[in-house]
């Protein structure tokens, strides 16, 4: 039994109350939600979040109206992922421990547990403003992990797993979009620098980082635009993560 609960716990299918600024909207169990907001992007409004009615997850994708370059989008890559952090660290016990991994896996106490993904719409280069953005993630609330039963996989788990079981998809959505509106709005008057300083201290530096074709990488940093520099082959690289498909393929969680 935990000694932690939520002092407001929501039932089932309650929907998420979010910030004025911020519309829900339900994406049912079985669809991919993250897919489902880039469908629609062109035709939504900011501030339109995606949320999923699976209870195993906490699964959302944001619509955003950029106003920076498509180079300097990347850094909402990151904003979502400390978002993330944060939205745990208020909800789970304090035990459990935060980490991230470039292209944008999430692990708590080093089991991989979450995926950050984002798309922008169509531009011409780098340098242009980009009509929409869309930011998601896909965190495992409950222990549904589907692993062979005389094995204990180390390298997967879930907030249930670590001692969250209380959390409900409810007031984890509500969190997680009150968690990213506070980066954003820091992220604006402050730039991309205190949003780098936290991703960096959370960094799991015990992971390796695997291309698609399998060759790995060594990390090297974070650029002032969000890219990460990493060196392959012996050369330094930027990776986007705008473009990550096209380096890790089509990522999903274990």
């Amino acid at each position: 039994m935990s000694l932690y609960y939520e002092l407001d716990p929501a039932k089932d299918g309650d929907k998420p109350l979010l910030p004025p600024i911020l519309t829900p909207i339900a994406v049912m169990k079985g669809l991919d939600v993250f897919s489902k907001a880039i469908a629609v992007a062109s035709n939504s409004e900011a501030g339109t979040v995606f949320y999923s009615e699976d209870l195993d997850y906490i699964e959302v994708a944001i619509v955003l109206c950029p106003e920076v370059s498509k180079i300097k989008c990347n850094q909402m890559h990151y904003i979502m992922m400390v978002a993330a952090g944060d939205t745990i660290g208020a909800l789970a016990p304090p035990e459990v421990a935060v980490t991230y991994t470039f292209p944008g896996f999430i692990y708590l106490n080093r089991g991989e547990a979450g995926l950050v993904k984002m798309e922008v719409g169509p531009s011409s280069d780098k340098d242009s403003i980009p009509d929409w953005m869309v930011v998601g993630i896909k965190l495992r609330l409950n222990d549904n992990i589907e692993v062979d039963e005389t094995q204990i996989n180390r390298d997967v788990t879930s907030l249930a797993d670590e001692g969250g079981g209380y959390v409900s998809r409810t007031r984890a959505v509500e969190s997680l979009s009150r968690h990213f509106l506070a980066w954003v709005s820091q992220w604006e008057d402050e730039g991309f620098k205190s949003v780098a300083d936290m991703w960096n201290k959370r960094r799991e530096a015990k992971k390796n980082i695997i291309l698609e074709n399998n060759k790995e990488i060594s990390w090297i940093g974070l650029d002032e635009n969000g890219q990460a520099i990493v060196k392959l082959d012996g050369k330094d690289i930027f990776l986007s993560p705008i473009e990550i498909p096209n380096k890790f393929g089509d990522l999903k969680l274990k």
